[in-house]
């Protein structure tokens, strides 16, 4: 398996993926609750907010109906094809552009008033992950928000791939993130030293369930910073 480059973030493992894979249509409780708390009572026409590796365009779509100014960025060709053709065919609109979220050079500072990250970060190493937030951190406007959702220690895989450095791990034989390329761990401690360095960071929740009769559990955070 192919290894991600400390120069590009983009792992062509994802491409296989949206190809041979059906997505998720419909945005997360925790996103939802996200955005109807900061932003429902506000001028939604007037809200951008950025999906950092949107894939097929789960959350765009909910932005975009929801009548946010919704963009969106991925490295897969095959996903942002069938964000657009979703959005085409319900007539809503979006900006959604291929690319690699390590350097989001085609948007200006301080565009956004939010950005999320929904399991996009976490499939990157630690160098391009901090070029990733202090990108985020760039675009954002002065207190603007950042919602994301990232894998947390308690998964554990020690034994079940290959070890590249503390909480990384690459070529997962079995559950969720089987096949997905580079898996990067958070702990506390990493969340602080990586979002602190550009946020403040609001809150932190952890959510856990469990897939397949309870054989396999997830475990992630949810983090809310603000520039």
């Amino acid at each position: 398996m192919n290894m991600i480059l400390t120069n590009t973030s983009w792992d062509p493992v994802w491409e296989d993926v949206f190809k041979n894979n059906e997505w998720g249509k419909y945005p997360a409780e925790s996103l939802v609750r996200f955005i109807a708390r900061n932003f429902y009572n506000k001028n939604r026409n007037q809200i951008r907010i950025l999906e950092v590796g949107c894939g097929p365009g789960a959350n765009i779509w909910y932005l975009s109906r929801e009548g946010f100014q919704a963009y969106g960025i991925d490295g897969s060709e095959t996903a942002i094809t069938r964000a657009k053709n979703r959005l085409t065919q319900e007539g809503l609109m979006a900006d959604l552009r291929v690319g690699d979220v390590v350097n989001l050079n085609m948007f200006t500072d301080g565009y956004f008033d939010a950005v999320i990250d929904v399991e996009c970060i976490y499939g990157n190493n630690q160098d391009n992950a901090k070029k990733i937030y202090a990108e985020i951190a760039r675009v954002l406007k002065k207190e603007g928000l950042f919602y994301s959702r990232t894998f947390s220690e308690k998964n554990v895989y020690s034994q079940e791939s290959v070890k590249i450095s503390e909480l990384e791990y690459q070529e997962i034989k079995n559950g969720p993130l089987q096949g997905k390329g580079l898996v990067r761990l958070m702990d506390e401690k990493s969340i602080e030293e990586f979002y602190n360095k550009h946020f403040k960071i609001i809150s932190i929740d952890l959510l856990e369930f469990t897939n397949y009769n309870r054989t396999h559990k997830v475990s992630e955070y949810i983090i809310i910073a603000q520039k």
